[in-house]
């Protein structure tokens, strides 16, 4: 039978002696393993905090950029559209014209999708007068994340910013990237749980305590815990600094589509406001479609095509329930694209006097290149002239080149702005073409 003791008057084995004193040294024996643990969970665990909370303040402010882009886009843009567009009775909408795209939209009567464009206009109006600080952060972020939903309403004096910030405090990801929740170790939600990146955000939270909360006890289990337990915190946060990497990302593609679809559509509304002043109205106020010239109605039809990639791009929220890039997003922003170029593709084409409707598209272009043209002119013949110290017929083809280059051609001034952007593009082409080969050989 083992010998007993007495230990602090009370009875234990030598066996039990042996574990008591393992425990009474674990302090000593494995503090600076314990302390090393502690301090490499709290180092990584800090680190990964401030990469998330940095990439948060990026995420946010591209969503509240892209939210301003979208209330700018319908108040300017598509009221302008809406308000001229209206002013035309008996205009077959659901007709294609010399166009191979299917209607965006084409779920919805085009009714029901000029009148959510109207009152998604009144409500960016009102948001564009009172100012964006009016709105809020929160309220910017769901207009550019959950599309036009927001906006749809109908909209009445003081009643659009009021209902568009009351969404944006009851959603859990608008307030919080908005900053109107508290937020406990600058990551959580007060008052239910947010998912961000397919990750609920509360948990991780948590980590940031525990480790606090053990720096004063000494077990080595407890620390390698601890130290896994923040290993899982930075690699939930990891996934979602990449989720909102993605989110950023997407938002920054909506805001220049937007503005590149934007500044190809506004030519077309001052089209559609000369059509508007250059016909007279009935009893109602209307101007009959059958009354316009071809040219006049292929411009509606056109402009109505645009029109539509607009609501479709603006409305598409971008943003699903788990807080991640929605499938629609992406889907939406190709087929827009798509469908912008079908646009192009089908006004290029047009001629005679149809082809006034392309050059509202393609005038621009047009003279875009024709900048770039006597930009690379001006550079062959310098080019040509500081060569002719050296090679005197070097000198002479580099400015020939330039001539190549030249982009008015007074023999076909009135080629449709289409054809004009080909032929200048085409020459400038060769000019650089011609010009690498003299480089090369001479």
């Amino acid at each position: 039978m083992e010998a007993i003791r007495l230990v602090f008057g009370l009875m234990i084995t030598p066996n039990e002696r042996a574990v008591a004193a393992v425990g009474l040294l674990e302090p000593i024996t494995h503090k600076e393993e314990i302390e090393s643990l502690l301090n490499e969970a709290q180092s990584m665990y800090d680190n990964a905090k401030n990469k998330f909370e940095s990439q948060k303040k990026q995420t946010t402010k591209r969503l509240e950029n892209l939210g301003k882009v979208k209330v700018n886009a319908w108040a300017e843009g598509m009221d302008t559209f809406v308000t001229a567009f209206g002013t035309f009775k008996n205009v077959e909408m659901d007709r294609r014209i010399d166009t191979n795209m299917e209607f965006i939209g084409s779920d919805e009567e085009p009714k029901q999708m000029l009148m959510n464009i109207q009152n998604a206009s009144m409500t960016a109006n009102e948001v564009a007068k009172a100012g964006f600080a009016a709105l809020g952060t929160g309220a910017l972020v769901g207009i550019a994340s959950y599309g036009g939903a927001m906006m749809f309403g109908t909209a009445s004096t003081g009643t659009a910013i009021a209902a568009l910030s009351g969404a944006a405090k009851t959603n859990a990801t608008l307030a919080w990237f908005g900053g109107g929740a508290k937020a406990a170790g600058g990551l959580g939600m007060a008052g239910g749980k947010l998912i961000l990146a397919g990750v609920v955000v509360a948990p991780i939270v948590a980590v940031a305590a525990v480790i606090a909360g053990a720096k004063g006890k000494e077990k080595l289990a407890e620390a390698k815990k601890i130290h896994a337990e923040a290993e899982e915190a930075v690699s939930q946060m990891n996934i979602m600094i990449t989720g909102m990497e993605g989110i950023a990302k997407m938002s920054d593609n909506y805001s220049s589509f937007i503005k590149k679809l934007n500044r190809m559509f506004a030519p077309f509304l001052q089209e559609l406001e000369r059509i508007k002043n250059a016909h007279p109205v009935d009893v109602d106020g209307m101007i009959d479609f059958d009354s316009l010239s071809v040219v006049e109605q292929k411009t509606l039809h056109v402009s109505w095509l645009m029109a539509q990639v607009y609501y479709h791009v603006l409305s598409t929220p971008i943003l699903n329930s788990k807080g991640e890039v929605s499938k629609e997003a992406n889907e939406a922003l190709s087929a827009s694209t798509k469908s912008l170029k079908q646009i192009k593709k089908d006004t290029y084409t047009m001629v005679a006097e149809e082809a006034q409707v392309g050059d509202i598209i393609w005038k621009p272009e047009a003279n875009k290149i024709l900048v770039v043209n006597f930009f690379a002119v001006g550079i062959l013949i310098a080019l040509g002239c500081l060569s002719m110290s050296t090679s005197v017929l070097k000198g002479i083809l580099f400015i020939l080149c330039g001539a190549v280059a030249f982009p008015i051609f007074f023999k076909f001034r009135s080629l449709p702005a289409s054809r004009l952007y080909t032929w200048r593009l085409v020459r400038l082409i060769g000019a650089i073409v011609i010009a690498i080969a003299i480089a090369a050989l001479l």
